[in-house]
């Protein structure tokens, strides 16, 4: 391992560790009964079944995820213009299989957050869609299981070929 691949797993590791870190935040505040971090949209909202609860968290979880990962893409795209030699390297990197699996993750993170964002954002415009936001948080977690295994065969497809 040269040395722009062990800064770079370094700099995933801190953003998983921040990831870990926020999701503890979160689910503690949810616990009890809520805080400045979301308490307005959990009484705006009253989802009093589990399901809603862990999307809720989920939501936040995802959220973060890809912000830390955004942020940690933007440092690795930047490298080329440094250096070529660094961000093949690291582009190298992208192509093991832990980070493919971390790739699998982060498109599942992806697909729930925006799934679960348009449900949210239509039970905020669309008043009579409260009704069924249950069975549309049902439907996005299928959809999000359908083509986040859709997507992953793709991603994790050069390691078995």
């Amino acid at each position: 391992m040269i040395a722009v691949d062990a800064v770079f797993v370094v700099a995933l590791a801190v953003v998983l560790c921040a990831v870990v870190l926020y999701s503890v935040v979160v689910v503690r505040a949810v616990a009890q009964g809520g805080s400045s971090l979301g308490a307005s949209l959990v009484q705006r909202r009253r989802e009093v079944d589990e399901l809603g609860r862990v999307a809720f968290v989920l939501h936040r979880v995802s959220g973060f995820a890809i912000l830390a990962f955004l942020a940690l893409h933007i440092v690795d795209i930047g490298l080329d213009s440094g250096s070529h030699r660094l961000y093949d390297d690291v582009q190298r990197l992208y192509g093991s299989a832990p980070l493919r699996l971390f790739e699998c993750g982060l498109l599942f993170a992806i697909l729930f957050h925006t799934g679960n964002g348009l449900r949210l954002l239509a039970l905020d415009l669309v008043p009579r869609t409260a009704r069924w936001s249950r069975q549309a948080l049902v439907g996005v977690i299928v959809l999000c299981a359908l083509a986040g295994l859709a997507g992953s065969l793709l991603i994790l497809r050069p390691l078995v070929a």
